[in-house]
């Protein structure tokens, strides 16, 4: 529900993203208790009666609130509130330019408001242990093993501190886990090391702060593999 809300409050599209691990065994994630008294989070909609009385025409990508969100509205609600824009080429007024700096203003803005959305995003679990030398980052299915794992590193006089991921845009508690540890090890099931990029490339960590351990043969990780690749790299 969390993603489908954040989609109609940011206006943008929100992927819910999944494993294999997690996909096939029912047992790595919680039960689904569902919320009778939940009600889904529109976003900024004007309805016909404001449309009438505060709005005196209506621009579709104008007005943003402090999180560089517009208002819009729902089809069939008023024809006051109907308009229609070119997939790319209009200006901030929902009118067509070819003037490079509206087109850039319009692009600006969502980049803004993606950027803003990071605070929405699900925080970041963190766990940390007394001693810890070094940061260990996972997200998904590898939790289960990577916590295993660190239970194994902590009897052995090897202490780290683990993050997992559970949202992007990153938000401050990335950061602020990257800046509080020398290094950090990224688990991942995948070959080219997606989610390393991702944080050498949206946070202000150097690359060299953060090393990998890579695990994509097909089968479930095992904590063997987290224990076993990040004691070679020390």
């Amino acid at each position: 529900m969390k993603a489908f809300d954040l989609a109609e409050q940011f206006q943008t599209p929100v992927i819910l993203m999944s494993d294999l691990d997690i996909g096939m065994n029912d047992w790595v994630v919680p039960r689904l208790t569902w919320d009778d008294s939940y009600r889904p989070n529109r976003g900024r909609v004007i309805d016909a009666e404001e449309l009438a009385t505060k709005i005196k025409k209506f621009q579709r990508y104008n007005n943003e609130d402090e999180n560089f969100v517009t208002p819009r509205t729902l089809p069939g609600v008023s024809e006051k509130g109907a308009y229609f824009t070119r997939g790319s080429g209009h200006n901030k007024f929902g009118g067509y330019t070819e003037i490079p700096d509206e087109y850039q203003e319009v692009m600006d803005r969502l980049k803004k408001k993606h950027a803003a959305a990071a605070k929405f995003i699900p925080e970041p679990e963190v766990v940390s242990r007394e001693g810890a030398r070094f940061g260990v980052i996972a997200m998904g299915g590898c939790d289960p093993a990577v916590r295993e794992a660190m239970d194994q590193l902590d009897r052995q006089g090897t202490p780290a501190d683990y993050l997992r991921v559970r949202g992007f845009p990153f938000g401050e508690g990335v950061e602020k886990f990257l800046a509080d540890h020398d290094f950090c090890f990224v688990v991942e099931q995948s070959r080219d090391a997606q989610l390393r990029s991702l944080l050498t490339l949206e946070t202000s960590v150097p690359k060299e702060k953060l090393k990998s351990v890579l695990v994509y043969g097909g089968f479930p990780l095992s904590s063997r593999h987290v224990v076993q690749g990040i004691l070679s790299q020390l």
